[in-house]
């Protein structure tokens, strides 16, 4: 196969997911609140909290995969159900144009109107479509140092806040550690916002049970060998393979996955369904995508004493 083909076979891989104990738990917690709030008529709000790269996007697109929009014939009408839906926020953000943004999500191309107006027929279609989630994406971006973006991210704050009130349905702000800080200064923001699921970075401890990297890559072997034919030698997983994955990418998943996808995509090019850590080595010093490495050296070209001296 030629390398274009090579990259298209290996889109696949975008699809795979790994259920690691953060992100299981994430998972739980967000379907949780969900449930509750329709179950008690109560909304109960989430924070899905972490830098970039260690899942939070992924989770919310699982979470809406499982909760597809489908369309229902009621009183001899078709309507459009929306359980659930995600989207990142506008930058900038306004009421309006975050209200604009829901209602596309809705079914709905109509944008005329005042604020007041759209605010109205959103509330209207939430109920038709019987919504039950609302989860937002790079909720940091509402934020920022200067004093009147300040006040218009209170009042899109409160905007949210109001809206899960009178909607009864949980809402769930996704973005970097700070939106807690930020949101929390308003104490009514910090009781409807009460689950706060934080996700970090894959942990690699090679003695520990609760190391969450190697199981990882070990469910990462599976995949690439059902789906793929493509074995790693040394094996993915092994204490040596899994620490230099770490030194190149901080445990960081979006890294780990941009790694091994160019690893793999480096042996197929050269005919071989067998990645090396010549492979590693080659994806990781060709500097074509960014990690976030822990040391300078050559990790993938090192002796494994060089490896332990860097670790202690």
């Amino acid at each position: 196969m030629n390398n274009n083909t090579n990259i298209e076979v290996l889109s696949k891989l975008r699809n795979f997911i790994c259920h690691h104990s953060d992100f299981s738990n994430a998972l739980t917690c967000i379907d949780e609140c969900m449930q509750m709030s329709y179950l008690n008529n109560r909304p109960i709000g989430s924070l899905l909290l972490g830098e970039g790269g260690v899942g939070k996007s992924t989770i919310c697109k699982l979470i809406r995969s499982r909760y597809k929009t489908y369309k229902s014939i009621e009183d001899n009408m078709e309507k459009l159900i929306v359980p659930a839906f995600y989207f990142p926020v506008p930058s900038p953000i306004t009421i309006k144009s975050l209200a604009i943004r829901m209602l596309e999500e809705l079914g709905c191309t109509d944008h005329k109107g005042t604020s007041e107006q759209l605010n109205y027929r959103l509330r209207i279609l939430l109920k038709e479509c019987k919504t039950q989630l609302i989860m937002l994406d790079e909720f940091h971006h509402i934020y920022s140092s200067s004093a009147q973006k300040n006040k218009t991210s209170e009042n899109v704050a409160n905007w949210i806040k109001t809206l899960a009130d009178e909607t009864k349905i949980s809402i769930c702000l996704v973005g970097l550690p700070n939106i807690q800080h930020n949101l929390f200064i308003d104490s009514q923001l910090a009781r409807r916002f009460s689950c706060v699921v934080k996700l970090n970075p894959l942990t690699l401890d090679v003695h520990a049970e609760n190391s969450t990297l190697i199981p990882f890559l070990k469910q990462i072997s599976i995949y690439m060998l059902k789906n793929f034919d493509i074995r790693f030698d040394p094996e993915i997983s092994s204490k040596d393979l899994s620490t230099r994955i770490f030194l190149a990418t901080s445990g960081f998943q979006a890294y780990v996955m941009q790694l091994v996808h160019q690893s793999c995509l480096n042996a197929m090019n050269n005919n071989r369904l067998v990645v090396s850590m010549s492979d590693f080595h080659e994806a990781y010093a060709s500097k074509s995508i960014l990690y976030k490495p822990m040391t300078q050296k050559n990790i993938f070209q090192l002796n494994p004493s060089q490896i332990t001296e860097i670790l202690i």
